[in-house]
């Protein structure tokens, strides 16, 4: 259950930060710090800063500060995100589309056929 996201300063080879990737909401709740599930998916980063990941246990979608790793936001998807988020732009915004199908390597959970797309805002 040890998922975790990592960033590594190329320049050095070194780690730069380490979270933990997803959550198992029945260990949260009896205090236990959040340990990251297994996961599937890769990261898109954005020119703007944030990392944008889903493919975990959790059926989360997340948008991570590239700096430190820290969370700015998560979605539950109707389905285990089973590909990399895509990132584009088009008519002056940002879009962000994930397909949510629910995946092959979680042979436990429900699959389906959703895609979904998010904007970004300016503010």
């Amino acid at each position: 259950p040890w998922g975790l996201l990592n960033a590594i300063d190329l320049n050095t080879g070194k780690i730069k930060w380490q979270v933990p990737l997803g959550e198992h909401e029945e260990l949260t709740e009896k205090g236990i710090p959040i340990t990251g599930t297994k996961n599937f998916g890769g990261a898109s980063v954005t020119a703007g800063g944030l990392i944008f990941v889903s493919g975990t246990h959790d059926q989360k979608i997340r948008a991570f500060d590239v700096d430190d790793g820290q969370v700015l936001w998560e979605y539950r998807l109707p389905y285990i995100g089973s590909a990399p988020p895509s990132i584009y732009e088009a008519n002056g915004k940002q879009y962000i589309v994930i397909p949510s199908t629910g995946g092959r390597f979680f042979p436990d959970m429900e699959r389906g056929d959703a895609y979904l797309a998010f904007t970004l805002d300016d503010e």
